[in-house]
């Protein structure tokens, strides 16, 4: 099997960062929010302060991805950035991760998770797993059912240790994960293979997680580069097609994005 290790960008896919850039890859173009694409609004998308009703000028429109945003502003539901990591990581994975369940691992207050559920008509049930259910999560979770009530009875939150994960979650059900924390990554990788689930990642804090790669290697390409290299050949192995594309850099330096798909049998 050939591994497709490739970035995307408003040019389309382009080749590997240096490893001096760390873990970031090339630029990729806003999609979810298309208006972001002029530079002289992107600064807002990646700023941590809270979402607040200042953002409302940035959502004016009348579909459902901005009345979302707007209720999430008028809620203060949590930092800026994280709302556009969400909408831009999901714009990319949504029809390549279309199954019927989807678990949005270590996952806060769960808005990625819920995208899935708010926009999927395939989607009958999103678990949202993670160790602690934030505050921020209800304050989410009642914004997303002010503008679309049917994706409430699709919702559901686990507060277990994603060690338990596989004990609620189909073979098949599809993955994703939006900055699960160094090695928390490569435990959504592990239980995406004994699902065969497809999964789609978007890693950070590689402290660690660059232990299994040889030295040589993160040497030359860096710790980042190496692990995530590391990790797209793992699931090569296991029969995987792997792609890598990336959500717009001004919304974060850790941009990468992994989907990774079992071979149909």
């Amino acid at each position: 099997m050939v591994t497709q290790v490739q970035r995307e960008s408003a040019s389309g896919p382009v080749g590997l960062t240096p490893a001096a850039s760390g873990p970031m890859t090339n630029n990729a173009s806003f999609k979810a929010f298309r208006r972001f694409n002029d530079v002289a609004t992107q600064a807002y998308t990646g700023l941590r302060s809270r979402l607040s009703e200042r953002g409302l000028v940035h959502f004016s429109g009348d579909g459902l991805p901005d009345r979302l945003a707007r209720e999430l502003c008028l809620r203060r539901a949590f930092p800026i950035k994280e709302l556009f990591e969400s909408f831009e990581f999901f714009e990319r994975v949504r029809r390549r991760l279309r199954r019927p369940q989807v678990a949005d691992l270590c996952c806060g207050h769960g808005l990625t998770g819920m995208l899935f559920a708010v926009f999927e008509p395939r989607v009958e049930l999103v678990t949202l797993l993670d160790r602690r259910r934030p505050a921020s999560h209800t304050v989410v979770l009642d914004a997303v059912c002010a503008v679309a009530p049917w994706a409430a009875e699709k919702i559901r939150y686990l507060e277990i240790p994603m060690s338990r994960a596989a004990e609620y979650l189909p073979p098949g059900c599809a993955i994703v994960a939006v900055h699960a924390c160094g090695v928390r990554t490569d435990r959504c990788i592990d239980l995406a293979l004994s699902l065969q689930s497809p999964v789609a990642l978007m890693p950070c804090c590689y402290a660690q997680t660059a232990n299994p790669v040889p030295r040589c290697l993160r040497r030359s390409l860096g710790s980042a580069l190496a692990t995530d290299v590391h990790r797209t050949y793992r699931l090569d192995a296991a029969g995987y097609e792997v792609d890598w594309t990336a959500v717009p850099r001004a919304i974060t330096e850790m941009n990468r994005v992994v989907v990774g798909l079992p071979s149909k049998p």
